[in-house]
């Protein structure tokens, strides 16, 4: 601090003294006063602390804007304001930069200018910029292009999209990865499903393509899976994409031609015995198509060109129709009962026949085709009303859906011996008898062992 030369003031007149001595006076008050001033930094009136200077606070802020600049490439806005006034000495003295800068960052909100990506005029999230948004929408369609085959043919939006530059809260800017995946997840919507008859959960579930699990977890509601009344409400949870991505892509897949069967007649064979003379083979076909997907699902195929590359191969089968009976010695029977055959051996329907039926009227006396015994009297599923007669030798007949039952589990009967009555009982149509023979436990074609 500067002080005048007193010697200097030596011969000088009273008055003359005195003013410069309250000049004096005045510049070393001065000097001490500032050297204790202190400057208050508050936020919204929340006091930080006590700097020197207003400069510390200048440069606090200065180094606090380009370390988000420098860390977030973009223009910073800080929402509240600083407030620098006359402050009182404090105990805990005065702040340097790096202390004010600290209290700062945590005391202030930071605003950014970024992107926004509105999606049909709703804000769905923000990037850093206009480029980092366009690659975040290209890695969206990319990840729908490279999820299904084929060669891309053209990508659709049908969404109204804009990106819009805004100030927005720094913790609200989202990585590149992170905006794509927030894309990607969707949001969950809730919707509801009103029960109609006859109808379960487990169709439910199956209809709306949601985990049966899921479906459970949304209606915590119900008391029961497996119990639903027509008119009950269901609620179901399902995630709704939001940009919806079309894709369209040429594909070239082969499918399979299914052969067809050719039955011939052979006179050689029996009535009743089929052969197969030729296996089937199923043929190929080249397909080319335009296949749309919407959002990785695939909705709609346009098909636009066909080639056989493998004929199919017909299946040839010979059906007998020879109509004279083989006898076996000691595995020749008596008819059971008289009537017209209404079913023969072998496939029927898709199934295996194992034996003929024979119609008659109900009441109508079935009698045994061979001596025996008798291994089982009684009910048996869809046989209904069922004997079972073992000759010997290997040898078995059935005689199925009876009305009555004559004879009894042990009991032996002779040839020709009544053993119960034609009926409808077990899985039938219509009253008959379904007569089978079996040898050694196979069923056998019973036209080759009855004789006239």
């Amino acid at each position: 601090m500067y002080l005048p030369d007193l010697k200097g003031l030596r011969g000088k007149k009273p008055l003359a003294v005195a003013g410069a001595l309250a000049v004096i006076v005045l510049v070393i008050l001065i000097a001490v006063l500032n050297a204790n001033r202190v400057y208050a930094v508050s936020v919204n009136g929340k006091l930080l602390g006590n700097v020197k200077s207003k400069k510390v606070v200048e440069n606090a802020k200065k180094k606090l804007l380009e370390r988000y600049r420098e860390k977030l490439g973009a223009e910073i806005q800080l929402v509240q304001n600083i407030e620098v006034s006359r402050g009182e000495p404090a105990k805990d003295g005065v702040l340097d930069e790096e202390e004010l800068l600290k209290k700062l960052e945590e005391s202030l909100d930071i605003k950014v200018k970024a992107v926004v990506i509105e999606i049909n005029d709703s804000e769905v999230l923000a990037v850093k910029d206009k480029n980092t948004a366009e690659s975040v929408l290209q890695a969206v369609k990319d990840h729908y292009i490279s999820g299904v085959p084929g060669e891309l043919v053209r990508v659709e939006v049908p969404d109204r999209v804009k990106l819009v530059e805004k100030f927005i809260d720094i913790n609200e800017v989202l990585t590149p990865d992170e905006a794509k995946n927030f894309i990607l997840n969707g949001t969950l919507e809730t919707k509801t499903h009103t029960v109609r008859e006859g109808e379960t959960l487990w169709d439910i579930a199956k209809e709306n393509k949601i985990p049966f699990t899921k479906l459970v977890e949304a209606n915590p509601q119900l008391k029961a899976a497996d119990k639903l009344s027509p008119g009950d409400v269901i609620y179901l949870q399902e995630v709704k994409p939001l940009l919806n991505v079309t894709v369209v892509k040429r594909v070239t897949y082969e499918k399979s031609l299914p052969y067809e069967t050719k039955v011939i007649k052979d006179s050689s064979l029996l009535e009743g015995k089929r052969v197969v003379k030729q296996t089937g083979e199923n043929g190929i076909k080249q397909v080319t198509a335009e296949v749309v997907y919407k959002n990785g699902i695939r909705v709609e195929e346009k098909t636009l060109g066909e080639k056989v590359v493998k004929e199919p191969v017909t299946r040839i089968v010979a059906q007998g129709t020879k109509t004279e009976v083989t006898y076996r010695g000691s595995g020749r029977f008596a008819w059971p009962i008289t009537g017209r055959i209404t079913s023969r051996f072998g496939s029927r329907g898709g199934d295996f026949h194992t034996g003929i039926d024979i119609a008659n009227s109900p009441g109508i006396p079935v009698r045994a085709a061979g001596s025996g015994v008798v291994t089982f009297a009684g009910w048996n599923g869809g046989y209904g009303k069922l004997v079972i007669v073992n000759h010997g030798g290997g040898y078995e007949t059935y005689y199925a859906h009876l009305n009555t039952i004559k004879v009894s589990t042990g009991e032996k009967v002779t040839k020709g011996e009544i053993l119960g009555t034609v009926g409808t009982t077990g899985r039938t149509t219509g009253p008959h008898l379904h007569f089978e023979v079996r040898v050694n436990g196979t069923p056998k074609n019973p036209l080759l062992y009855l004789g006239n």
